[in-house]
């Protein structure tokens, strides 16, 4: 049974703490990874108590949140990794991603951040393109100089978008994502070039869109009253959290970020 959310509130951001603890997720083996974030924001808000308050903004924690660590040693042995979905293109929504990832982590440095951009407008002009991805870049280019961030990447751009990014970036791109169902082949310009600049060349099977609207529609859904408006994602952030030593996934979760959709 979903509790109700007020009409009150505009934006939410939902952490569904680690998922490797869910028992309901290990009943469900070979999901992909868009399903298993579905899975999980259904199982955290179904075990959300509401405030008694109304409010506009929220913070939903699943009761799963084993994700911060318990003490400085513990923490020199883990090796962190995040990857970001911004779908609107705006640097606020960037921010809000990493101060809300450096909060829930509990911590002060993150070995490596993967961006992803995706909108609808991806397939529009590389130009339009480029300067969104450069606004972005800024954001992730400060928090390395400010040594929060060790290592930032790109996941799923064009190669000459992700050359020109390189050549004008003061904080180069050490990693690149490519989707190997969308790109069967790896582009041998693109092969070159990390190669010669030693920028880590990794494919990756996330979708496209990795929580599309209508997706994070059907998990709010239970929680409206019929006529409200639903939610759209803003951004969506997934942390894996390794032992160095041992190469083993201690903890995996993801942040969820909506906003309520304007009537049509």
């Amino acid at each position: 049974m979903f509790p109700r959310l007020s009409q009150s509130v505009k934006k939410v951001c939902v952490h569904t703490g680690n998922v490797l603890n869910i028992n309901e997720l290990k009943k469900k083996p070979g999901q992909n990874p868009s399903e298993e974030l579905v899975e999980s924001l259904k199982i955290t808000l179904s075990d959300w108590t509401p405030p008694k308050l109304n409010c506009t903004k929220l913070e939903i924690h699943s009761k799963h949140e084993e994700s911060k660590t318990s003490g400085p040693e513990e923490k020199d042995e883990l090796k962190i990794s995040v990857k970001i979905f911004v779908t609107s293109g705006k640097a606020a929504a960037l921010k809000e991603a990493l101060e809300n990832l450096f909060v829930a982590l509990d911590t002060k440095e993150i070995d490596s951040v993967v961006l992803s951009y995706y909108s609808n407008s991806n397939m529009g002009d590389k130009n339009d393109q480029q300067a969104i991805l450069e606004e972005l870049w800024s954001i992730l280019e400060e928090a390395v100089q400010k040594g929060k961030i060790l290592r930032i990447g790109v996941s799923d751009v064009d190669t000459e978008v992700f050359m020109s990014l390189y050549q004008n970036s003061k904080v180069k791109p050490s990693i690149i994502q490519i989707n190997l169902s969308t790109c069967c082949v790896v582009p041998p310009q693109l092969q070159e070039f990390t190669k010669q600049n030693e920028v880590q060349l990794l494919t990756h099977n996330d979708p496209q869109e990795f929580l599309p609207d209508t997706a994070l529609q059907s998990v709010f859904q239970p929680m409206l009253e019929e006529g409200e408006t639903s939610f759209r994602v803003h951004w969506t952030a997934r942390f894996l959290v390794h032992v160095k030593c041992r190469g083993v996934l201690a903890s995996k979760g993801y942040i969820v970020c909506a906003q309520r959709a304007l009537p049509a």
